[in-house]
């Protein structure tokens, strides 16, 4: 019997403005970003939550953002990157969750807003979401934050509004 899925969705951590002729891919994290990376991996170590794989925008800022993490969670957990999830909508979050191998049971997932935010209203089922769940969702993610979604789908490719829950949104240093 295959497992359910689970679904880590997180916001790079805080980025520096763009500089004079630098493009917005190449952004990097600033301190405050790299210590919200780290809380990150740790909040996932301490619950215990540990992906099977790390998706990863190609942006500069998403890239470093993974790298914390699983620098603080696991030194071996593997990373891809999938430049189609820089900037990505809502239904390239999807496509990417669906291309997923079967033997991946969860993914931690790094991308960007608005398309993440969006990915939580449209592809997951609020009913019985807690006041302060709800109040989060509706607010959209951001910088860092950390949405923790389970699915009773047995395939990626099952993984529909229907059968996929958010069971809490974390902010850093939560």
């Amino acid at each position: 019997m295959k497992n359910m899925k689970t679904i880590f969705i997180t916001r790079h951590a805080s980025t520096r403005s763009a500089q004079r002729g630098q493009e917005d891919i190449d952004r990097e994290l600033t301190r405050k970003g790299e210590t919200e990376a780290a809380w990150l991996g740790e909040h996932l170590r301490v619950h215990n939550d540990i992906p099977s794989l790390i998706l990863v925008s190609a942006a500069n800022r998403a890239r470093e953002t993974a790298i914390l993490i699983r620098e603080t969670l696991m030194p071996e957990l593997p990373i891809q990157t999938e430049d189609q999830l820089y900037l990505a909508p809502s239904a390239q979050i999807l496509k990417t969750l669906h291309s997923l191998p079967e033997d991946i049971n969860s993914v931690l997932l790094v991308g960007h807003n608005p398309g993440l935010s969006d990915f939580l209203l449209k592809a997951t089922n609020q009913s019985g979401l807690n006041t302060e769940t709800r109040n989060r969702l509706y607010r959209g993610l951001p910088p860092a934050a950390l949405a923790r979604l389970t699915s009773t789908a047995r395939e990626w490719t099952d993984i529909l509004q229907n059968n996929t829950r958010i069971e809490q949104i974390s902010y850093p240093g939560e």
